[in-house]
C-alpha cells in the first residue's frame, strides 16, 4: 500500500537520507494512483510516462505529479543534492495529489517546482 512507501520515506528522511526518501515518496504517489484506479501497475515506466498517462485519465493530477517528477529527476538523474527542503516539497506535493484525487482541491493545488 501507498502508506508503506510513505512510512519508509519518513524513516529515511529522519536519517538524513533525503534522496532515498524522495524516491519513496514518489513511489507512494504512484501507488496511490494505482490504488485509486488512475493507473495500472506497469513496471519500467519513466516518471514522465507515468505522469502523462495519469494526466490523461485524471487531468487534475498533472501539476502535483509533474512537479514531484521534476524534483525526483533532478536529484536522481541530474545529480542535484537532496535535502530537507526538497523532501518537504515532496511531502506537500503528495498531500496535494491526495487532495486532488479526493476532489478536495483544484487542479493547480501543490504545483510549484
Amino acid at each position: 500500500p501507498a502508506v508503506t512507501f510513505v512510512d519508509l520515506a519518513d524513516r529515511l528522511a529522519a536519517e538524513g537520507r533525503y534522496a532515498e526518501a524522495i524516491r519513496e515518496r514518489l513511489r507512494g504517489m504512484v501507488r496511490e494512483l494505482i490504488e485509486r484506479g488512475v493507473l495500472e501497475h506497469r513496471p519500467g515506466w519513466t516518471v514522465t510516462e507515468l505522469a502523462a498517462a495519469a494526466a490523461i485519465r485524471r487531468p487534475a493530477v498533472a501539476d502535483p505529479l509533474g512537479a514531484a517528477g521534476t524534483i525526483f529527476s533532478d536529484i536522481w538523474y541530474g545529480d542535484r543534492p537532496a535535502g530537507a527542503e526538497q523532501d518537504n516539497r515532496m511531502r506537500e506535493l503528495a498531500r496535494g495529489l491526495t487532495a486532488v484525487l479526493a476532489g478536495r482541491e483544484p487542479a493547480t493545488a501543490g504545483a510549484r517546482a
